[in-house]
C-alpha cells in the first residue's frame, strides 16, 4: 500500500476516529439511561384510584404531584412524577409520599 492509498490510515488518524466513535458511544448511553430514568409507570401499577386514600391521603398532599390548570380532571388536574398521565388532586395511589414529611424525596 502506497502513502496515496484511501485505505491507508496513520495511527494518529485511526486514533482520533476511535476516540470520537468512544464519545459518541458515551453520550448515547448517557441520552438512553436519561430517558429511561424519566419513563414513567402505568396507574394500575400503583394502584391508581379515583378515591382518597385511607386517612385522607390524596394526591395534593403527595411529594410527587404537581398541579396543572387543565387536563383530563379539569381544574384539578395534576402530574406526577411517578405515573403517566393527568391525575386528580383527590386521587390516591400506593407511591403516595407526604410531602410534609422531614426527609421525603420526590421520585425520579
Amino acid at each position: 500500500m502506497s502513502k496515496n492509498d484511501p485505505l491507508t490510515m496513520t495511527r494518529r488518524t485511526a486514533l482520533g476516529r476511535g476516540a470520537r466513535l468512544l464519545a459518541a458511544i458515551g453520550v448515547s448511553v448517557v441520552f438512553t439511561r436519561a430517558a429511561q430514568a424519566k419513563a414513567k409507570a402505568a396507574k394500575e401499577d400503583f394502584f391508581y384510584s379515583e378515591e382518597p386514600g385511607e386517612g385522607g391521603k390524596q394526591c395534593s398532599g403527595c411529594i410527587n404531584f404537581s398541579a396543572k390548570p387543565t387536563g383530563a380532571y379539569g381544574a384539578k388536574s395534576g402530574d406526577c412524577s411517578l405515573v403517566q398521565g393527568d391525575v386528580c388532586t383527590t386521587c390516591y395511589c400506593e407511591g403516595w409520599t407526604d410531602k410534609l414529611s422531614p426527609g421525603a424525596k420526590k421520585a425520579g
